[in-house]
């Protein structure tokens, strides 16, 4: 497995890889949020504005000439305020295997691809955020030594 930064040309191949997570995931749980993708260039425009964000790195797992995987990264700066210290992190926006390939300790590789882009840009802390419905991603977060420090509740009117 090789893991490389995503240049310009993959969009299409990004947007192709986020439609398993978009539909099956996303869409199922809260089909009144997510729109189902209708074909597999429905982000392509986009990722085409992600990779010319130059806070924003996104790496792809491959092997064999096939995508297996894709993590999206954003650098996040915020200025200090009466209520915080000033904060820069890297986010982790977006992480998707594909169905098939999970468990082969692809997801795994590339969050260590962010971590290693987070020391790149002296940042201490990675952060990441998850569906409550998506235990399955909870799990494999915490086994890599993420914790929860912050939780977020809505109510329907």
């Amino acid at each position: 497995m090789n893991i490389r930064r995503a240049a310009p040309g993959d969009s299409l191949v990004l947007s192709n890889l986020c439609m398993d997570v978009q539909q099956r995931l996303h869409a199922a749980h809260h089909a009144d949020i997510f729109k189902i993708p209708q074909q597999e260039n429905f982000a392509v425009s986009f990722f085409d504005e992600m990779l010319a964000d130059p806070m924003t790195s996104i790496f792809i797992a491959e092997t064999d000439g096939r995508s297996l995987g894709y993590v999206l990264c954003k650098l996040i700066e915020r200025p200090e305020s009466p209520f915080t210290f000033a904060m820069r992190y890297l986010l982790v926006d977006q992480i998707s295997v594909r169905l098939v390939e999970q468990g082969k300790g692809i997801g795994q590789a590339l969050l260590d691809q962010a971590e290693v882009l987070a020391k790149e840009l002296n940042v201490s802390r990675i952060q990441l955020d998850s569906w409550g419905f998506n235990t399955q991603a909870h799990t494999f977060f915490e086994k890599m030594g993420f914790e929860k420090f912050n939780h977020r509740f809505w109510r329907n009117l």
